[in-house]
């Protein structure tokens, strides 16, 4: 299969879209089966708004004496940094096998880092500011904080 025939195949099979679901519920498992650690990890509810999905590549793999998969990875960003992968596999039927999440060894200092950041911007909007005045002064693309402005 070359890449033609591969990105022809993911489309096809709504790979992309599947992949970033994936990501939805098993973020939402994580959530129901171990709340505490969830927002530990993430530092409450308000920075969920702002995680955000990235193709990264979408990868067809031999696995010697076993069988052909595709991979589609994903890139989590959060306020615009990288945090982490999430990666669902594949058959060639396009059936969904199997999936991984891994989160950056900084992730901690980044959502910290991020969770600051969104205090200040969620203090902005109660004080009046706009989404761009608020932009400015946290040095963060508007799309990336618009979600704090829906309730």
């Amino acid at each position: 299969m070359n890449t033609t025939s591969l990105i022809e195949w993911a489309q096809t099979n709504n790979i992309v879209e599947r992949t970033e679901k994936g990501l939805e519920n098993y973020l939402e498992n994580w959530r129901k089966e171990d709340r505490g650690e969830f927002f530990s990890t993430f530092n409450g509810k308000s920075n969920l708004k702002l995680l955000k999905t990235e193709l990264r590549s979408i990868q067809l793999t031999h696995v010697n004496g076993y069988s052909d998969f595709v991979y589609c990875n994903l890139r989590i960003l959060y306020l615009g940094n990288d945090i982490g992968d999430y990666r669902t596999v594949f058959t060639l039927d396009g059936v969904a096998d199997d999936d991984m999440i891994h989160f950056d060894k900084h992730l901690e200092r980044t959502i910290h880092e991020g969770t600051i950041k969104v205090k200040v911007i969620k203090r902005a909007i109660k004080e009046g500011y706009t989404i761009e005045e608020i932009s400015k002064l946290v040095d963060l693309d508007e799309d990336i904080l618009r979600p704090l402005f829906i309730s």
